[in-house]
Formats: structure tokens, sequence, C-alpha cells
């Protein structure tokens, strides 16, 4: 055994023309050598990207923040460590961690854009398919997503309307609130409304594909799009909605499945302690609301409040104790 005990990650906070204050509000230390003014939309919590796959950050490889580990990317702990970390996951083909899990905040809307899917990827070198999941951590009065077409939109009028303000109006808009949840699977065209915080697990990948950037709304600088690739990336095919609502008492229960990973909500009154899986692999917590302890059993002692993000590995699946010191809604996510 490495002693490997839970695993906090220095965050990486990418600058987003759209970007909010909230990222800072929950205690997310802002780079030093940005402009003073930069907005801030995303923090990669747990991310594991090369450089050849970045597009929006400079960085790609969050750092163990203390302990033993303090200073290593999380490929090198894959490669030292294998199955302490990982339990029965595997890496990615490349040795890389095998999710990125950040937290957005908004204070205008993201473009309208699609991530591409493992069919599609392999047209386009640096190219990585993308499935995503959206936790909403905080909504003002208002806020909304946009996701998939109307019922009856057609292909022939998603061609005619991308590139232009004219596409919004083919997107279903979904009012949303702290505790909603929403699943987003590569080649669903969609995007995140102004004034909403959201916690975002996904598949390793910053490829995205815009098809309309709110330009003439926002007054800020074009940025390339991608209509041609982003329409052919679609998956036109009828998928369920994937959503929930916030839920209404203490307990449990799953968000989502896929092929690549999963997603359970704890929803705890102070002094409960989550339902965890119960075995050997690796979980990440993330606390939505509230403030747990975390105790590894080896002398590890942890408190984590809102928006803080940390890595059980496998090792301690099995063992590790969590406990609320308030009303507190915890994300358990893992891999498959």
């Amino acid at each position: 055994m490495s002693g490997t005990g839970p695993l906090a990650l220095e965050p990486i906070l990418v600058p987003k023309p759209w970007g909010g204050n909230r990222l800072e509000r929950l205690g997310k230390p802002l780079p030093e050598d940005q402009p003073a003014g930069t907005t801030y939309g995303e923090s990669w919590e747990v991310a594991d990207l090369p450089e050849d796959a970045l597009s929006a950050s400079a960085k790609g490889r969050t750092l163990v923040a203390s302990g033993p580990h303090r200073g290593k990317s999380l490929r090198l702990l894959v490669a030292e460590i294998g199955s302490e970390l990982l339990g029965s996951a595997s890496p990615t083909p490349a040795g890389d961690f095998p999710l990125l899990v950040k937290l957005l905040d908004t204070a205008e809307h993201l473009s309208i854009q699609v991530h591409p899917h493992e069919e599609y990827v392999g047209r386009r070198h640096g190219w990585f398919p993308k499935t995503e999941s959206w936790y909403v951590l905080d909504a003002r009065p208002g806020a909304a997503i946009f996701k998939g077409f109307r019922p009856g939109v057609t292909m022939e009028a998603a061609w005619a309307a991308a590139g232009t303000s004219d596409l919004a109006e083919l997107l279903q808009q979904i009012p949303v609130s702290r505790g909603d949840f929403h699943h987003l699977p590569a080649g669903t065209v969609h995007a995140l409304g102004a004034g909403v915080t959201v916690a975002e697990v996904q598949t390793p990948s910053d490829t995205t594909l815009r098809l309309y950037d709110w330009t003439e709304e926002y007054r800020r600088s074009g940025r390339p799009l991608h209509v041609e690739d982003g329409l052919w990336a679609l998956v036109a095919e009828d998928r369920p909605a994937l959503s929930s609502s916030p839920m209404v008492r203490e307990g449990s229960r799953r968000l989502v499945s896929t092929p690549h990973y999963w997603i359970r909500e704890h929803r705890l009154a102070k002094g409960d302690s989550p339902a965890l899986v119960r075995e050997p692999e690796l979980r990440i917590l993330m606390v939505a609301r509230g403030f747990v302890d975390v105790d590894a059993g080896d002398g590890t002692f942890l408190r984590l409040g809102p928006g803080s993000t940390v890595l059980l590995p496998a090792a301690l699946g099995a063992t590790a104790c969590v406990t609320a010191t308030a009303a507190t809604t915890v994300l358990e996510t893992g891999l498959v």
C-alpha cells in the first residue's frame, strides 16, 4: 500500500468572456498572472488533460494540493499506484485520468454548442468525444438552460439558422433552479444560460463546436464558430431528456449512469453520513451545499464546504467515513 489518503487538488481557473463572480466566492484562488477584471467561468476541479487536448485552458492537469503526493498530477499517480487509485477502472488509452470535473459560473449565456461523439471525432486530429452532466448549484430567478431542439424542428431549419441568433429560437429553453440535474450526451445541442452555477462531470475532453456565440447580444469579441462540423456532429435521433428536479427530503438517489461514469446525490441532515457505494473503487465527492467531515481512517481528516471536491482513491473506497456537520448535499461520482 502507498499510504494514499484523500486527494484534494489545486483547481485550475479558466478565463471566459461569459464568466461570473461566484467561483471566487466559493473560495477558488484567482490566478495572479491574469489582468485585473478578468472573468472566470470555469474551475477545473479534477483534470488530467494533455496539452494537445486543450483549447480553452492553458493548463490541463490539476495537481495534488497537500500530503505525501503533493505536486503530483493524476497521470503520475495512475502510473505510480494504478489500481490503488482507479480500482477496476482503466485510464485513457494515453494513460491519463479518465474523467474531468468542473464548476461553471455564468454572467452571460455560453455559446450554443455541441460536443462530438465517438464516431465523429475520428474525422479531426486532436478532437475528443465529450458527454457531460450538469448539477445546478445556484441559479438566479428566471435563469434557464438551452437543451436540444424544440419538437418539430428539422435539420433543414437548423442548417438555415446556425451561425445566427435565429438558432436560439429553435432550442428548448428550460428554467432551472438549485438542485436540478441535466444530462447531455455527446451530440446534444445545448447552452448554459446566464446566472447559473453548475457542477459538471464529463468525459476528459476540451473539444467544443460553437454554432452561435451571442456576440451581438453581449457586445463581446467574436470567437471562431464551427457551424459545419457542429451540425454534422449533432445526434438527431430522439433520446430521453435525462433530467431530474430537486430532491425534497433527505436520502440518496442515482442521477445518471453512463458508459463512462455514474453520479449519485445525497441529501443529508446534520450528523448523517451518506450511503456511499461501499466498494474498493475510486470516488469523487463534491459538496453542493453545507459541510462535511471526511475521515480516511488513517489519521487523515478533511473538512469540506460548498464547492469543495475531494478524490477518494479506490484503496479508501470501502472505509472512508463522511459526516455532515450541517444540512448538506453531496454529489458522489464513480468510474465505469
